[in-house]
């Protein structure tokens, strides 16, 4: 009996020291949404058009995107979501070397720093002559 107790206690210990809280927590990926305030808006993500006025999608956490809106007669708007590390993860991944390695190659321990955006686009000011 105290055989058993002591492998299951084994199995768990290894069980998590395989584990990746980053992973589990967060994932690879986080919803983001983005908004234009002018009707008829286009979206474009990282150079792909992904609709009009509204889009909510779930971005890749360990790479940087770009997000461009416009419309025609109207000034583009142009910007881009950053992704950086959390220290916490990074902190825990250094205490369990296998979580530290999951973590960092699955970009699971990464944040994108804009998740809601709302842009209103300005309207073109040039006259005609």
């Amino acid at each position: 009996m105290k055989k058993e107790y002591f492998q299951l206690f084994v199995l768990a210990i290894i069980g998590f020291s395989f584990s990746s809280c980053a992973l589990i927590f967060n994932g690879t990926r986080q919803s983001v949404s983005v908004k234009s305030m002018t009707q008829g808006s286009k979206i474009y993500i990282d150079g792909n058009y992904e609709g009009n006025d509204c889009v909510s999608m779930k971005l890749k956490r360990d790479r940087n995107h770009s997000v461009i809106i416009k419309k025609e007669g109207y000034q583009t708007e142009a910007m881009n979501i950053d992704s950086h590390v959390q220290p916490g993860w990074v902190a825990y991944g250094v205490l369990n070397n296998f979580a530290l390695i999951t973590d960092a190659v699955t970009g699971a321990w990464n944040s994108l720093d804009k998740t809601n955006i709302v842009v209103e686009l300005e309207p073109n000011l040039t006259k005609k002559a």
